[in-house]
């Protein structure tokens, strides 16, 4: 199968909590650039302003949960062409996981007040609610799922409905795109953010303020995981993230060319575990030019040996 065109934009129309970061990471691996509910004050703007030709396009070719979900008629006809993925789950299970997922939200946001600011206004616009209310919340996801199976009613070509949480993955998603999928377990991001929490503050323990360090994440944790610190995101260009190395000599000579920025740590977020077994050289030798200081479900951490 040949990749999609890069033109082409993906949107994961899903509400939070139905496998909408395991989608954004599933795209990552395939290849499509994609970015798992953005919050920076461009793309707060520009919703807020209802101009959906929106900026973040231009850096990812897709974008995956609700800051998209609301939007879909009219990114249709900004961005025509486009494909979009609606994840779905079992209700009760997902009444009791979009529940605790708010709860925690809101115990985390009031030390990230750029990312309350966001939440607050999207989470008006979708739910009508800026706290939980299991009927309400009820209500909003089969309207949701009623009218975006009715806008697209004539057009299956253009939308995939997708239960990651039932069990479905790459299959039915390489058949939608059109794109051969990787050798590796389709991933599951479950409970996300509290995962996100647990790992911001094991960094933190670890990694002082000020410290520079590798982060092979593919931009899945977001600005506020490294607040304080001076992220170095891996492939790098310019600054900002520049997608997956095409194979492990990319990899190697990116680091080596990294190392002039003197990191001491190298940080690789469960999301990107997959590397380990794809990228194994390129593992081999992060870990005879460094040495393993915290290994769990969330995190690996190296810091980098002195030459």
């Amino acid at each position: 199968m040949e990749a999609i065109n890069k033109d082409v934009k993906i949107f994961g129309l899903g509400l939070s909590k139905t496998g909408t970061s395991s989608l954004s990471e599933a795209l990552n691996m395939m290849g499509i650039k994609s970015i798992h509910y953005p919050f920076d004050n461009n793309t707060y703007n520009e919703l807020r302003s209802g101009n959906y030709n929106l900026s973040i396009l231009r850096e990812y070719q897709s974008i995956v949960d609700i800051p998209v979900a609301p939007y879909y008629a009219q990114l249709d006809k900004a961005f025509p062409n486009s494909k979009f993925i609606l994840t779905v789950r079992d209700m009760k299970s997902w009444l009791r996981s979009i529940d605790k997922h708010w709860e925690l939200m809101m115990q985390w946001w009031d030390n990230y007040p750029d990312f309350k600011k966001f939440h607050e206004f999207i989470g008006a616009v979708v739910y009508g609610s800026i706290h939980f209310n299991k009927d309400r919340f009820e209500y909003v996801y089969r309207l949701h799922e009623r009218n975006i199976k009715e806008y697209f009613k004539d057009r299956s070509q253009d939308l995939l409905i997708l239960d990651i949480c039932g069990g479905e993955g790459w299959e039915p998603l390489g058949e939608f795109l059109s794109i051969e999928v990787p050798d590796a377990p389709f991933p599951h991001a479950n409970e996300w953010m509290h995962k996100l929490m647990e790992a911001t503050q094991e960094m933190k323990e670890i990694i002082p303020a000020g410290e520079t360090f590798i982060l092979i994440d593919q931009e899945g944790f977001g600005e506020e995981f490294s607040a304080g610190r001076n992220k170095i995101p891996f492939l790098e260009k310019n600054g900002i993230y520049d997608g997956l190395p095409a194979d492990d000599m990319i990899a190697i000579q990116e680091f080596e060319r990294l190392k002039s920025c003197n990191p001491r740590y190298v940080v690789i977020g469960w999301a990107c575990f997959w590397w380990l077994d794809h990228y194994k050289l390129f593992h081999n030798y992060i870990s005879k030019q460094s040495s393993c200081i915290l290994k769990n479900d969330r995190l690996i951490i190296y810091e980098v040996n002195t030459i």
